[in-house]
């Protein structure tokens, strides 16, 4: 009998349509936010992430933790809940393992996929620890909301980003050897609706009304030329 290559629990099969990604690659700032959405973007997502562990200090530099932003003990659970149902995600999948490729095929995320149906699979981060009599014992070293930041500021910042014409975009996170981590498909307006379900006191100083244009042109113009040449 052949090994199982990947948790079967974890399959998408919706007989929808199916559409190369690679057709659909765009950056961030091509995707139709305005001025306004984009510096909240960036500020949030690639400045203020939460995605620092909670027994941590914030940086000095603006990454956060979750614990900034309100969010500590079981009150992480129903954060997740809402992002989840925000976006329109059954689950998170997160997986403990060298790679994800064969999940990622199983959910329909690899090469020509559906792209109706939002969905997620992330490579959380693990550590194995061997005993002298041979058992091993995996454990995270993230919680599964720092692992969700971390692989949204990450294609955010590397511009490993896809943009479809449904409304639905693609993050692709890879590791440092370039192997893909984690695949988010999400609604682009999700990714606003977010930000104000974790900045609930507008900690990082979110934008919520409108402003003088030419300024915040002026303020993601950096960014900007930073994500375009990554």
């Amino acid at each position: 009998m052949a090994s199982k290559k990947a948790n079967e629990n974890y399959i998408h099969n919706c007989g929808n349509d199916k559409v190369k990604i690679d057709n659909y690659i765009k950056s961030i700032l091509r995707m139709g936010f305005s001025d306004i959405q984009l510096k909240n973007i960036i500020n949030f997502y690639l400045c203020n992430t939460p995605m620092l562990k909670n027994d941590k200090n914030d940086s000095p530099f603006g990454l956060k933790t979750l614990k900034s932003y309100g969010w500590v003990g079981n009150q992480l659970s129903k954060l997740e809940g809402k992002l989840l149902k925000a976006a329109n995600i059954g689950n998170f999948i997160l997986i403990k393992s060298d790679r994800i490729d064969e999940t990622l095929k199983n959910m329909d995320l690899s090469e020509k996929i559906c792209i109706e149906h939002p969905r997620a699979v992330l490579k959380q981060n693990f550590s194995v620890t061997v005993k002298e009599n041979g058992t091993a014992n995996i454990s995270e070293t993230e919680t599964r909301m720092e692992c969700l930041f971390r692989h949204i500021r990450n294609p955010i910042a590397h511009n490993h980003t896809y943009c479809f014409d449904n409304g639905n975009i693609i993050l692709e996170d890879r590791d440092e050897k370039g192997i893909i981590s984690a695949v988010i498909l999400m609604p682009k307006q999700a990714l606003l609706e977010w930000i104000d379900i974790v900045d609930t006191k507008n900690i990082c100083g979110i934008t919520k009304g409108e402003e003088d244009v030419n300024n915040v042109k002026e303020e993601i113009a950096a960014s900007c030329e930073n994500i375009e040449n990554n």
